[in-house]
């Protein structure tokens, strides 16, 4: 019989001797497989073998060679697509398994079998065993533990045989034996992790029995939970219409948190919404938030914008949230001001109301005037205010009450003003009109301007009248009218004018304005007089005189109802000579009445006329004056200070040139010295002609005193004495 050879798998084959093979093999029949087992494969792998008649001279004996799998079933030679494990036979003396990308329920005894004819079934078996490669089947590459928490970093190794896991940090072994640091199967753990165990962490895998070994690197960045930083969490705010608002919400957090806000309010069609997208009518977005610090700011504000915000801070370490609320002070608006018109002497009610948040406050004012008006500081006014509506009643009216009165509504939001009118009615009134007399002459070529003012509400009607010379030949007054002889009316308003060119004496006279409205009349007279050239001059005074000029005083004729003088002229000559020779001078009124020029030690006469707009006086009696000789100058003109130090130790001082007294002025002199040391005094010398010099080296802020004189040929003239202070020194 022959013996039955075991090896690791199974191959069934069947055999068929011929009379001479049967012979030859009766003793060493047997089936062989190879590769020789037990074999030790890797799950995934591809595994190839082969079963054969030893000795191939027996196949003609032996009959049906076939395989059979760990679970005793036999495998099919099939090679349809998708079968994993298939056989092939070639001949009747050896077999072909194909295993594919071997499975761990793959593991076990393949049989190889064969029909042997009169003998026993030969039978040979190999044994399969599979083991799992190292497998890293949940280790992220990057991990975020979350601070203060029990810290998990993710490793879940897989093998078989099962593989044993070590840990290093940054290059560096892990001690896993106590202390922070805890492995189980899922992964390494680290009690109170925090941002100071950041690092390249490395899972090693090892499997002892085949010489296995992985590692997988893990960069382990440790994530904090969003927190609100100090005084930059969400607070309630309050904001004013049409301006803008931020509400803060700062927070921290690794990494950086993503920042939202949203607006609830429930009876908002954007309840809910983030307030990036809403807009408004326009399509305009009002909310802008600030991705760095959070900030949410909003522009343009309405009362719309009212209500509860909620900021969230949210990173892959957590979420939190806190609502704050934003109040719109509105701005205040009116709903009612009042006007009114009433008659003097009656009562005036103004009213106002206006709206806004927080409710305005409400004051009246009259307009240029800065005191708003107080209930019971004036007895004729009454001041009731009701919540956002204020009664302002004015009574025993006069005309000073007519104006804009200003109601002023305010809150924290800001003021508005709205203005409403009290027209008192009065009766015409020429308080306003200046004009009592005018003057004029016959055929004046420029028309005399009669003006009345009647002020008065309602306007008035305006008429003129003149009183009759002869009240014999009729009425007093006589009305005026567009047909009246020499006279033009203009009216502009509340002004009524009389252009009048008189042409005989009868146009001079007394007019008078009537103004009437429904609440009376009003008359206001202006005189016309006839203008006649003025009387002679009363009064001529030599009030200044040098060697070679004179100032004169001159007082013209007193004519209150002439015209105003325009001007004096003086003629005068030299002793000797006539008045038809003599040289003409005119002053108009209000000038320095001066002739210069004059000859020392000569007699002149002088004769002197007033004129107005008509002509000249008569011609005033004969003057008649010595001229003294050459003297000394006069003293120079003193000009008052403005601004005069150029620095701390620098000052300018001016003049008016001095009178020469008939002889040229060669020079000024400055004498000057410090307030209480008169005896330290220096002296500058001007050459003339001079108006003022530039003091140095003097002292800041310090009183000087100073005497200027001038000189000439004949000598020095008296001292025109001062003081002047040197500016503050503020290097």
């Amino acid at each position: 019989m022959l013996s039955r050879i075991v090896l690791t798998g199974i191959c069934l084959v069947g055999l068929h001797f011929s009379g001479i093979v049967a012979q030859a093999t009766d003793d060493g029949v047997k089936l062989a497989i190879s590769p020789q087992g037990p074999l030790n494969k890797a799950s995934g792998e591809n595994v190839y073998l082969r079963c054969a008649l030893v000795p191939e001279l027996a196949k003609t004996a032996v009959t049906d060679i076939r395989w059979q799998d760990p679970r005793g079933d036999l495998i099919s030679g099939s090679t349809r697509e998708g079968d994993r494990i298939y056989s092939q036979t070639s001949d009747t003396a050896s077999t072909q398994l194909f295993i594919m990308k071997l499975q761990k329920e793959d593991a076990g005894d393949y049989v190889c079998y064969a029909n042997f004819p009169g003998h026993e079934q030969l039978r040979s078996t190999i044994t399969i065993d599979v083991y799992q490669d190292i497998e890293f089947v949940d280790a992220p590459a990057v991990q975020n533990p979350v601070s203060g928490e029990l810290g998990k970093i993710t490793c879940e190794v897989s093998g078989n045989p099962a593989p044993q896991v070590d840990w290093l940090r940054d290059g560096t072994e892990l001690d896993t034996s106590g202390g922070r640091y805890k492995v189980d199967t899922d992964g390494l753990y680290i009690t109170g992790i925090n941002v100071e165990d950041d690092g390249e962490y490395t899972c090693r895998a090892v499997v002892a029995a085949n010489g296995g070994l992985k590692s997988q690197k893990i960069k382990v960045e440790v994530h904090n939970k969003p927190e609100f930083t100090v005084d930059e969490e969400p607070q309630n705010v309050r904001g004013i219409e049409q301006k803008t608002v931020a509400m803060k919400c700062g927070v921290t957090g690794r990494p950086v948190p993503e920042i939202t806000w949203v607006f609830l309010q429930s009876n908002s069609e954007d309840n809910g919404k983030d307030v990036t997208k809403i807009e408004d009518e326009q399509r305009t977005s009002h909310h802008t938030v600030d991705p760095v610090t959070g900030t949410m700011t909003i522009n343009d504000l309405q009362k719309r914008h009212q209500g509860d915000y909620k900021c969230m801070a949210k990173n892959p370490a957590g979420i939190i949230e806190k609502i704050a609320s934003l109040f719109v002070a509105e701005i205040p608006r009116f709903d009612i001001v009042s006007n009114t018109t009433e008659s003097e002497g009656g009562s005036a009610t103004l009213q106002c109301t206006a709206r806004g948040d927080p409710a305005p406050t409400l004051q009246y004012t009259k307009e240029g005037q800065l005191q708003s008006f107080v209930a019971g500081a004036d007895p004729r006014i009454t001041v009731r205010e009701k919540e956002r509506e204020l009664t302002l009643t004015i009574n025993q009216l006069t005309r000073e009450d007519d104006g804009l009165y200003v109601c002023v509504a305010s809150n924290e939001a800001g003021t508005a003003e709205k203005s409403s009118h009290v027209t008192v009615k009065f009766k015409p009134s020429f308080q306003n009109t200046p004009m009592h007399v005018a003057k004029t002459w016959l055929d004046n070529k420029i028309a005399v301007n009669l003006t009345c003012i009647a002020e008065s509400i309602p306007n008035a009607t305006i008429r003129w009248e003149k009183k009759q010379r002869n009240e014999m030949h009729g009425a007093p007054f006589l009305l005026i009218t567009e047909n009246s002889p020499n006279i033009v009316i203009e009216q502009r308003g509340p002004s009524s004018s009389l252009l009048i060119s008189p042409k005989t004496i009868d146009d001079f006279g007394v007019f008078e304005c009537i103004a009437a409205n429904e609440m009376g009349e009003a008359r206001h007279i202006i005189t016309l007089y006839e203008a006649t050239a003025p009387g002679p001059i009363t009064l001529v005074e030599f009030a200044e005189i040098t060697a070679n000029s004179i100032r004169f005083n001159i007082d013209g004729p007193n004519e209150p109802n002439n015209l105003d003088l325009d001007s004096y002229e003086v003629y005068y000559h030299e002793a000797g000579d006539s008045m038809d020779t003599a040289i003409k001078r005119l002053w108009p009124i209000g000038t320095p009445y001066t002739l210069e020029n004059l000859k020392p030690r000569h007699s002149y006469f002088f004769r002197f006329y007033a004129k107005n707009a008509v002509g000249l006086s008569i011609n005033s009696r004969d003057f008649e004056r010595t001229m003294p000789d050459v003297g000394p100058p006069r003293p120079p003109g003193y000009i008052p200070p403005t601004n005069e130090s150029i620095d701390a130790n620098r000052y300018r001082l001016q003049w008016t040139e001095a009178e020469d007294n008939g002889a040229r002025i060669l020079d000024y002199q400055v004498k000057y010295w410090k307030d209480g040391e008169k005896d330290k005094f220096r002296v500058v010398t001007v050459p003339a002609p001079a108006s003022h010099t530039i003091l140095s080296g003097l002292s800041p802020s310090t009183r000087y005193y100073y005497e200027l004189t001038a000189r000439n040929e004949r000598g020095i003239g008296p001292a025109m004495n001062n003081t002047f202070t040197t500016a503050h020194d503020f290097s």
